[in-house]
């Protein structure tokens, strides 16, 4: 019974969380030669093309991301500034891309 019991609380736990789309969504990225604040660099996110998301929501993607990848930090940088980045890429790209600035060691 008391296994039971915490299965019981972990499934509550997990209802808690994140949705299970969002946490398993992954994303590439790779450096551009564009440098963004003397010395960043600009790199581009590549999702998943058949589903357009907000930029908010690719944010938050390629910053859980990049918080996994001890070399490299994101940079703050103004939405227009990621929007227009971002645009650069052409049209299409505009829900599945996202243009943003790191600074990363070559570990």
């Amino acid at each position: 019974m008391p296994r039971r019991l915490a299965a019981l609380g972990l499934l509550a736990l997990a209802a808690c969380g994140a949705p299970v789309s969002e946490t398993l969504t992954t994303v590439r990225h790779v450096p551009s030669n564009a440098v963004y604040a003397g010395d960043a660099r600009m790199h581009l996110f590549i999702f998943d093309p058949s589903e357009p998301r907000s930029l908010e929501d690719r944010k938050a993607i390629a910053r859980r991301s990049i918080a996994l990848e001890p070399n490299c930090a994101w940079v703050d940088a103004p939405d227009d500034v990621l929007e227009a980045e971002t645009r650069k890429q052409g049209d299409r790209y505009a829900e599945t891309m996202l243009v943003a600035p790191l600074r990363c060691n070559r570990a």
